[in-house]
């Protein structure tokens, strides 16, 4: 009889209380949880040949200071993750009965499925740190990256727009992503930093290669002010202004091409600058157009201007059957332009409004403030 009374628990409480840890990681238990878990365990008898738990809900409470609502919404947690099963009696009494110092009746929270589970609870726990320690390592990649990007705009220059836009499209809290949100992330933020770097050496190449005097023309050229530093600068709006001079909605609504017109009506409404301007950066991702290149179209023609000119590239792109082969690079081209020379983008949209009526329309009807030429009788302007 004694050596019955005596015999070992299967599985020590510190083993019990062991895999408790590894599961809370495992499926991510919040810490009263895994706290009331633990106060469950320590009520297991040391004789008993299952891990039952017949510790009451009140004496629960008592011990942990909390309703006993909150006791029983923990051990609810706890079946719905399949580590316990509730095996109390009628009316949810939980109690342990002996017989000549031996259980004959044990009733509670039974723990014998965490305890089945231990092996795959524990390469379970294994990955989920494995994943974590990578989710921290990731999300310190993306302040890192984020303080590199602030530094820029804080120093200024043609820098600061682009990096600006990319920070706008970059979500202001980052912590919480999924591991994959926050590896695209990266990896944006990089290719971000990366442009930035490339375009402030071709700065500094251009700079060091404009220093000449000024009698140094290009050749092909028929402008007799070759000198930037001479020409007056002009604002923004003027820019803007001058761009979309002629461009009314109504005219691009037409020029919309099919896929344009279902992403604004999934927007749930109509055509307006605003619902234009959203599909035009949606779309610019999709044909190559970055956010460092969208920032230097806004900075020079602002954003009716830049979604304007995604609008014109994508519409008149070779897999539209037009005429631009690299919509980026036009878009890119055309922004570089806008620095040195008004943009008239009513040209352009005329021509993609003929072509799509057929070239045997009439060409669309300009009433210029000043004197402009064109290309050629077709308006095809590329």
């Amino acid at each position: 009889m004694e050596k019955e009374q005596s015999v070992e628990p299967r599985l020590p409480q510190g083993e019990l209380h062991r895999v408790l840890r590894l599961a809370a990681v495992a499926h991510g238990l919040p810490d009263a949880v895994l706290v009331t878990g633990h106060v469950l365990l320590r009520y297991i008898p040391g004789d008993a040949d299952r891990p039952i738990s017949p510790a009451r809900v009140q004496d629960l409470a008592d011990e942990r200071g909390c309703d006993p609502r909150t006791i029983r919404s923990h051990i609810r947690r706890l079946e719905a993750y399949g580590l316990v099963v509730d095996r109390s009696a009628g009316g949810g009494r939980r109690m342990i009965q002996r017989r000549r110092g031996r259980i004959v009746v044990l009733q509670g929270i039974d723990f014998s499925p965490m305890l089945a589970a231990a092996d795959r609870i524990e390469h379970a726990a294994l990955e989920a740190e494995i994943e974590l320690d990578e989710r921290r390592r990731l999300a310190a990649r993306v302040s890192e990256l984020k303080r590199q990007l602030r530094g820029l705009v804080m120093v200024g220059g043609d820098m600061a727009p682009p990096a600006a836009a990319a920070l706008d499209a970059s979500p202001s809290r980052h912590r919480g992503l999924p591991l994959r949100e926050l590896a695209a992330l990266v990896g944006r933020l990089e290719a971000a930093i990366r442009v930035l770097a490339d375009d402030d050496e071709d700065a500094g190449s251009r700079i060091f290669s404009s220093d000449r005097t000024d009698e140094i023309v290009r050749p092909n050229t028929t402008e007799k002010d070759e000198n930037p530093v001479c020409r007056p600068q002009r604002s923004q709006s003027g820019a803007e202004a001058d761009a979309l001079r002629h461009i009314t909605l109504d005219m691009l609504a037409v020029a919309l091409p099919f896929d344009w017109r279902a992403r604004i009506e999934r927007s749930g409404g109509g055509v307006s600058w605003a619902s234009l301007t959203a599909a035009a950066y949606e779309r610019a991702a999709e044909i190559g157009v970055t956010d460092a290149i969208w920032a230097e179209a806004q900075a020079e023609l602002g954003r009716a201007g830049a979604a304007v000119l995604v609008l014109l590239a994508d519409a008149s792109s070779i897999e539209r059957r037009g005429a631009i082969r690299c919509p980026a690079a036009w878009v890119r081209a055309m922004a570089a332009r806008a620095e040195t020379e008004p943009l008239r983008l009513s040209r352009n949209l005329f021509g993609l409004l003929h072509q799509a009526r057929g070239a045997d329309d009439p060409c669309p009807t300009l009433v210029p403030s000043h004197p402009q030429t064109w290309r050629n009788p077709s308006c095809l302007v590329s």
